[in-house]
């Protein structure tokens, strides 16, 4: 399956052998699953890589137009496998898996018909060509001279990809490749130059096989960089929008869930609306401290009277915000001050040893998100998990790095921090690593992966975390209002003819610089469903959460244990009791 979040259970982990957590269950289904995810590690050496499994370090997917087609029957040969299995002789845990792997299939396949993302998607490409170094260069599974002699054979397949991409990309989106452009900048200066400078340790055998090598797969990257900057973006007039029938699909197919669009966006709304009134309450007690008058009593909607009180409060306390060259530095505090906080008071009990680095996006990744986490995969869940911040491009204007620094004030940066890290992201990778399903293992599902983390922001500070200061609660509620909007203005745009004003204006009411907003925007051009993945994981949690009579310590250790499921059988698995 091509949409993976790349990839634990106890206070202390152990890296198990990949024998050992393959072979979890001896159940017909599981030999069927083991037997799948055995052929597509073989048909994607990257995703292997990306899962953990080095077996196929040395080559790279084929991507060209035949190999697609004949992805994409394999594909649908192996649901016709799962389908066919007897659902009345599975377990419930067995149930929901099996659903998993074939709305995953499902996806792939429809979007193979309608959206045709190796036609219109240059990041497909692109990430290929960065990953084939970047996944075995990032993390030390192997010595050093064993993973650059890899390298070393991989890229010999470069000019493949590059004449697959220029075979098969027409008409994408402008936005994909103005992108694609500069990710693949990016692969030229790996290529060039920090992966000759990480080779001077290897071994003068190893070193040779590069040298021979690596000239034919740089000529090749800047061949696709003319492609993609000439006739490419001069074709890149495709429709962003991928249109209600895709999307309405796929929130069922990738984000796991039954909720209709309609009622998803109406149910997001109306926690919007309440936010905004808590937000009110929370910045009227800090009005007067803050600016040193009272706050306005009237106004002429609710609207606007919490837009009167909220914002000057929250512009205010934005002032307080790292300096262009401090953001790094700033994550790596914040995240020490969250793991103390949960020695001392274990409502998620930390994986150990401490494998997180925070660290600069690679430029090829970078331009998308602005910051995310990079997990080492299953099979690997020691060799280190990356808490990527882009850094600020030397391009933007200095109100643009101001905007941006506002937005990432020293509150925002503590639920960043915890979002992405401690406990989000990489907690709930390390104990997923370790969940007794092999699916939900090897292919997490995205809006758990997002509720959890948009659910460990407000549950840390009602664990106590912030020792109740109302001015980290009230940016808590900025963040919950931008998950909120996300699901909104996900399903606006690519189901209706949302327009950049529009956006921009809804976010203006979730209290977003306007660089955070323009970002935002960005990433609706390039993504479809995946901004509604937060809403709906975190609905599921919360629902299940609700229903659950033990305390939270209790219910996160249970939803840890869980593993990554579609959100629609969280609350089927989840208990009602401890």
């Amino acid at each position: 399956m091509k949409r993976v979040l790349f990839a634990v259970l106890l206070s202390c982990l152990v890296a198990l052998p990949a024998a050992s957590l393959r072979a979890a269950s001896g159940t017909a289904f599981s030999g069927l699953v083991q037997r799948y995810l055995a052929e597509s590690e073989q048909r994607d050496p990257l995703f292997a890589d990306s899962i953990g499994i080095h077996t196929y370090d040395d080559r790279l997917p084929d991507l060209s137009p035949s190999a697609q087609e004949a992805s994409y029957a394999w594909e649908r040969d192996w649901r016709a496998r799962f389908v066919a299995l007897d659902p009345a002789a599975l377990t419930q845990d067995e149930r929901a898996d099996l659903r998993a792997l074939t709305d995953a299939i499902d996806a792939d396949l429809l979007e193979a018909a309608t959206i045709k993302p190796h036609q219109t998607d240059p990041s497909i490409y692109t990430g290929a060509i960065g990953n084939a170094v970047y996944l075995l260069t990032s993390r030390d599974y192997a010595p050093l001279d064993t993973r650059i002699r890899a390298i070393a054979l991989r890229i010999r397949f470069v000019p493949d990809i590059v004449r697959a991409a220029e075979a098969s990309l027409t008409h994408p989106p402008r936005v994909a490749a103005e992108l694609a452009v500069q990710q693949n900048q990016g692969n030229i200066d790996l290529y060039e130059h920090d992966l000759p400078d990480l080779a001077k340790s290897a071994s003068p055998r190893t070193r040779a096989l590069l040298e021979r090598n690596l000239p034919a797969a740089v000529a090749s990257i800047k061949d696709l960089q003319a492609f993609l900057s000439g006739p490419l973006l001069a074709q890149a007039n495709g429709d962003p929008r991928v249109g209600a029938a895709v999307f309405d699909a796929e929130l069922r197919l990738v984000d796991g869930t039954d909720t209709p669009r309609a009622r998803l966006v109406a149910r997001a709304q109306a926690q919007f609306d309440a936010a905004r009134r808590t937000m009110l309450a929370l910045a009227r007690s800090l009005y007067r401290p803050l600016l040193g008058t009272d706050p306005p009593a009237t106004a002429h909607t609710e609207d606007e009277l919490i837009d009167a009180v909220v914002s000057p409060v929250l512009n205010r306390l934005a002032d307080r915000h790292p300096q262009r060259d401090e953001v790094l530095a700033t994550a790596r505090t914040d995240v020490a001050g969250t793991e103390n906080f949960l020695r001392n008071d274990p409502v998620v009990r930390l994986p150990a040893p401490n494998t997180l680095v925070v660290a600069p996006t690679p430029e090829f990744q970078a331009g998308v998100a602005g910051a995310g986490l990079d997990s080492p995969g299953p099979f690997t869940p020691l060799a280190g998990s990356h808490y990527y911040i882009d850094t600020i491009p030397p391009s933007w204007s200095q109100e643009r790095v101001t905007s941006y620094l506002r937005e990432n004030n020293d509150y925002e940066m503590r639920i960043l921090s915890i979002h992405e890290a401690v406990p989000g992201h990489y907690v709930q990778f390390r104990y997923n690593a370790l969940a007794p399903s092999l699916v939900r293992r090897v292919w997490p599902n995205g809006a758990f992966v997002e509720g959890w983390a948009v659910y460990g922001e407000g549950m840390m500070l009602d664990a106590g975390y912030g020792n109740g200061d109302p001015a980290l609660r009230l940016f808590q509620l900025k963040w919950r209002l931008r998950e909120y909007a996300n699901a909104i203005i996900d399903a606006q745009y690519h189901t209706g003819g949302m327009t950049q004003e529009q956006c921009m204006a809804l976010l203006a009411r979730a209290f977003q610089e306007r660089s955070e907003a323009l970002t935002k925007w960005h990433r609706l051009e390039l993504s479809h469903d995946q901004l509604s993945s937060y809403f709906v994981g975190l609905d599921a949690i919360e629902q299940a959460r609700a229903k659950y009579s033990g305390d939270t310590a209790a219910f996160n250790a249970r939803l840890l244990e869980m593993g990554s499921v579609e959100p629609r059988f969280i609350g089927a698995l989840m208990p009602s009791t401890n």
